[in-house]
């Protein structure tokens, strides 16, 4: 699934009477067998969204499809205590004929119900663009297992088996036929690894990789290392040690989910330091919030660094999209009403998936100057002015 223009779709969506539904569930541990808690957790909101709605002045119709939809989201919920593994999101938006559900990985936060003009699209944002399809290969002398992580499930792809010195019966006489046998089998080991290297590029080729962890005994990994092809190099993160024949999945899963964790750090102090240079010398680096949205606007915008709790309120034009900091009545470009907008966080993913930009969730505080938001650029429309070219 391309999780960025599926959430390009969503971000697309708006209801003018107010009747885009995001209902996320978040699985909890039950205090008791029964599991209700969660079934009236989602009751309680439901009813709370409906009285809401109610006093807003929509249409009738309006009113009865989004009881309908709400309503079909309360049985689902009511299903959902046995999944206590993995979250979930629905958007549902009758007016436009849309519902979607996923099965995602945990989300920031607890089970949360949203009914407004646009989904609220940063939660499942922020749990699936940073996922990456990760490929475990573990590997002894003579077999390998290739797993597939994503989303913190992981199912095996395939196993690859090769006997080896299986009809070498002696050393010979006095011994003389050993140091044959020994490059026999030495031989055998290296073809063995180097048809799982070229197994594993044929899965890199086909997009069906973004990271690569090897696991094998120590002894291995010399035996490994030299076969690995450059474009497996580029993708590869990490070295687990452990026995291949004994090793858990869950061992396994909890190792890789360490490496990821370390190499998706990794790249985002990287990018971080990248986009605070590129500022900081006046290039394709905007920071700060009001920088960062007159930069959507122009379509500079290539990756959107956003932090995990960033939070601000604006208003967004209800004729133009126009996104202002002020909380002014009437849009500074074209005049017509804006509308309020609690959390821009919202508005801004949608407003990047909308222009194809990608977004990258950060840690807080890793540029908390800026507020937490920042940009890397894929041109400076200020610097195409004809002086600055000819500069």
């Amino acid at each position: 699934m391309q999780w960025q223009e599926e959430l390009r779709q969503l971000a697309e969506i708006e209801s003018p009477e107010s009747g885009a539904i995001t209902f996320y569930f978040q699985p909890q541990v039950p205090q008791n067998l029964s599991h209700r808690e969660e079934t009236i957790l989602v009751k309680d909101l439901v009813e709370q969204a409906i009285h809401r709605h109610s006093r807003n002045g929509n249409s009738d119709g309006n009113r009865v499809r989004l009881r309908s939809d709400l309503q079909r989201i309360l049985e689902i919920a009511e299903h959902l205590h046995g999944n206590h593994s993995r979250a979930k999101a629905i958007f549902s938006c009758s007016e436009k004929d849309l519902w979607r559900e996923f099965d995602i990985p945990e989300i920031a936060g607890n089970t949360q119900l949203h009914v407004n003009s646009r989904f609220h699209l940063k939660p499942i944002a922020d749990a699936v663009l940073a996922a990456k399809r990760c490929s475990v290969a573990l590997v002894d002398r003579e077999r390998a297992r290739i797993l597939d992580l994503f989303m913190d499930e992981v199912t095996e792809r395939e196993q690859i088996a090769d006997e080896i010195g299986r009809n070498v019966r002696s050393d010979g006489f006095n011994g003389y036929e050993a140091g044959h046998v020994e490059r026999h089998v030495g031989n055998g080991v290296m073809r063995h690894v180097k048809r799982v290297t070229e197994r594993l590029l044929e899965i890199r080729t086909e997009g069906q990789m973004d990271s690569l962890i090897i696991g094998c005994r120590p002894e291995m990994w010399p035996e490994i290392e030299p076969h690995l092809h450059a474009y497996l190099k580029q993708c590869f993160i990490g070295r687990i040690t452990l026995d291949p024949a004994l090793a858990s999945v869950r061992e396994v899963q909890e190792h890789a989910a360490r490496l990821l964790d370390e190499n998706r750090l990794s790249e985002q102090q990287a990018r971080i330091r990248e986009v605070i240079g590129e500022a900081q010398r006046n290039g394709r680096g905007s920071l700060g919030l009001r920088h960062v949205l007159t930069s959507l606007e122009r379509g500079e915008v290539q990756t959107l660094l956003i932090g995990n709790t960033f939070a601000a309120r604006a208003v967004e034009c209800t004729h133009c999209g126009h996104l202002d900091t002020r909380l002014v009545e009437k849009c500074a470009i074209c005049a017509h009403q804006t509308r309020e907008q609690d959390d821009i966080g919202d508005a801004l993913i949608g407003f990047a998936l909308r222009s194809g930009a990608n977004i990258l969730h950060v840690d807080d505080g890793q540029f908390a100057k800026a507020g937490n938001i920042g940009a890397l650029l894929r041109f400076r429309a200020d610097q195409n002015t004809p002086e600055k070219l000819a500069g």
